[in-house]
């Protein structure tokens, strides 16, 4: 199996305007930043609290305040602590101008993965700062004409990671094998939670044994691949309740629980409160 084969295929932002942006505080049905990749830059503010997140088995303690630019095909995850965080995930390609060479020159080796973006953020004071803060005001406001606002800022964005270092040549990783099993094994269980997975299947996706999959699963994730496992499952139904107005039931099943009891069981264990009181809370 191929790593291209795993790359994730979900659709960011509108059509012709590819970029999510996410406000997440303790109410968000997905408060915790699972492990997971995608080939698009992510950027992580931190408004309040602290942030721990971890890029590629590397830990970062942000502070309020604090930025982290997560480059394409890295595995990340974060664990907010009394935290209100904003994410942007975006496809660079919407930069890149096949008619204008100035441009294709500085955008084309970040997409191609020539270079890389290496980039945690402190110092309020720097242009670059000033630009983050006003691409997520952009983005979390949408005033009129915010879509120019985003893309006049984000080649202003491009051009201050340049100027302050940021921008370096792509140097080869020790764990970059690992991070291709973990990739693999990431995206077949985002494909396949409402299924049955056992730890064989996983072991035969990676083509390793049982013992070596959890070591490596552990430390990118901090979790067994079963309790991951599990642990998707119940954001998964989070978020088919929230969003979708699933009843419990309904969230249980489509997301592989069919025994309500072991459903309320792990999902008491994951979010310290029943999946029925999470839904009243909804509603309330």
């Amino acid at each position: 199996m191929k790593y291209s084969d795993y790359i994730e295929k979900k659709r960011r932002g509108e059509p012709g305007f590819p970029i999510s942006y996410y406000y997440v505080t303790p109410d968000y049905h997905q408060y915790v930043m699972e492990a997971h990749w995608h080939n698009e830059l992510e950027i992580i503010r931190v408004l309040d609290g602290r942030f721990w997140a971890h890029v590629d088995n590397v830990e970062k303690i942000m502070n309020a305040g604090d930025v982290l630019f997560v480059d394409g095909g890295c595995i990340h995850r974060g664990v907010p602590q009394n935290c209100s965080y904003e994410c942007i995930v975006l496809d660079l390609n919407i930069l890149r101008k096949q008619t204008q060479d100035s441009m294709e020159k500085y955008i084309s080796p970040i997409v191609s993965a020539q270079k890389e973006i290496n980039c945690f953020l402190k110092n309020t004071s720097s242009p670059l700062y000033a630009s983050v803060d006003k691409l997520c005001n952009a983005l979390r406001h949408r005033a009129p004409y915010y879509e120019l606002t985003v893309y006049s800022t984000l080649y202003d964005i491009i051009a201050n990671l340049y100027m302050e270092g940021y921008v370096q040549n792509k140097t080869a990783s020790k764990h970059s094998a690992q991070r291709e099993i973990m990739s693999i094994l990431l995206d077949y269980i985002d494909l396949h939670y409402s299924e049955r997975i056992s730890l064989t299947d996983l072991a035969q996706k990676a083509n390793m044994n049982e013992k070596y999959l959890c070591r490596i699963f552990y430390n990118y994730t901090s979790k067994t691949p079963i309790n991951y496992i599990n642990e998707l499952r119940i954001e998964k139904a989070c978020y088919d309740m929230q969003i979708k107005n699933a009843t419990v039931t309904e969230a249980a099943i489509s997301c592989g629980f069919n025994d309500l009891s072991y459903f309320s069981k792990v999902f008491k264990s994951v979010k310290n409160i029943t999946p029925t009181q999470y839904k009243k809370n909804i509603k309330n």
